[in-house]
């Protein structure tokens, strides 16, 4: 998306736009932007609520790996982006609360950085800050200012800026690790089913894994490549927690019978 659109398009990877919990993204301007303030105590994840699986980076594996299965996503365009499964069905998000807060464990920095984000312009390489305008914890009179009087950054919108180029950073990063995979043809699509004994059976399409078999036919030019550049640790970690699955659909149980629960109440 180039700069003449006059849109906000987070490109998460290899130029591709997501939007996901974004809805109403406009370039953050200290002329037009000089009154908003963000409300620290009106934050929460009601964003990624209709969310069932969140982007996260090669960087943020380890800490993923204990809580999500982390699988990779295959992009309108073709390109495959790693994220954490948080839900077994559309539009269900197992780790938000009935009062919009994280229910447990990492939280992925996608959404972190909300309501802010960066765009790149493609064709120049400028960066531009970008803000949703929907998001409920911005206010013209309460919370944190975003700009001082005389329009210059406040210092808690600096340390906004630093995490977003940091991970606008490590996306790009990412991107390398994913487009390797590609590459060497190891990423395959896999249907995971959920559900045992007298459950209805569930299940999750468009989810890619790396395949172990087509990973232990690499010949020897390739392993070593993978070893000293990290990706084989990244792989075998995003192997691992794959086992999270059983947890995620412990999860959905929980949520089931909580819901006969209360309705069995009223």
């Amino acid at each position: 998306m180039t700069s003449r659109s006059r849109r906000c398009l987070p490109p998460l990877v290899s130029g591709a736009g997501i939007m996901l919990i974004y809805d109403r993204v406009v370039p953050l301007n200290r002329d037009t932007h000089r009154r908003l303030r963000i409300r620290s105590s009106q934050h929460n994840v009601r964003f990624a609520a209709s969310l069932n699986s969140v982007p996260v980076t090669t960087t943020e594996f380890p800490s993923a790996a204990t809580e999500y299965a982390i699988v990779f996503a295959k992009l309108a365009n073709g390109d495959f982006l790693p994220a954490v499964l948080v839900g077994l069905r559309n539009q269900q998000n197992l780790y938000v609360d009935e009062s919009a807060r994280w229910r447990r464990g990492y939280v992925p920095a996608f959404l972190r950085q909300y309501p802010f984000v960066l765009a790149e312009d493609h064709n120049t390489g400028t960066v531009t800050v970008c803000v949703d305008m929907a998001y409920n914890g911005l206010s013209d009179e309460e919370g944190e200012p975003l700009f001082g009087d005389d329009g210059t950054d406040t210092e808690s919108l600096g340390r906004a800026m630093g995490f977003l180029q940091e991970l606008h950073g490590e996306f790009k990063r990412t991107a390398i690790f994913v487009t390797r995979l590609k590459e060497l043809d190891l990423l395959e699509e896999k249907v995971i089913r959920f559900g045992t004994g007298e459950q209805p059976q569930a299940e999750l399409n468009g989810v890619y894994a790396v395949s172990e078999e087509k990973l232990m036919k690499l010949d020897d030019a390739h392993l070593p490549e993978l070893f000293r550049t990290g990706a084989l640790g990244l792989i075998y970690t995003h192997l691992l927690s794959m086992r999270n699955l059983e947890r995620l659909s412990e999860l959905a149980r929980q949520e089931e019978s909580e819901r006969e629960a209360m309705n069995a109440f009223n």
